[in-house]
């Protein structure tokens, strides 16, 4: 019993499947990376998907950014 709970603990917090956000001028609203993004929050260079910079946040204020 203890495994399985282990194991959905686990499944939860992969953070494959955490979404990520972006914001697209010309759509309203922000726009949700559903699959997120292989990208951290620290670095020097910022994450773009589809030439917008990448947030961890809803909000837009946690950047993703990665070093080459």
């Amino acid at each position: 019993m203890l495994l399985a709970v282990g194991l959905a603990f686990a499944n939860n917090n992969s953070s494959d499947s955490d979404p990520d956000y972006y914001d697209d001028p010309l759509v309203p609203g922000i726009q949700v990376i559903s699959e997120g993004v292989d990208c951290p929050t620290t670095g020097e260079n910022p994450c773009l998907y589809e030439g917008f910079q990448v947030y961890d946040d809803m909000g837009l204020t946690v950047e993703k950014r990665y070093n080459q």
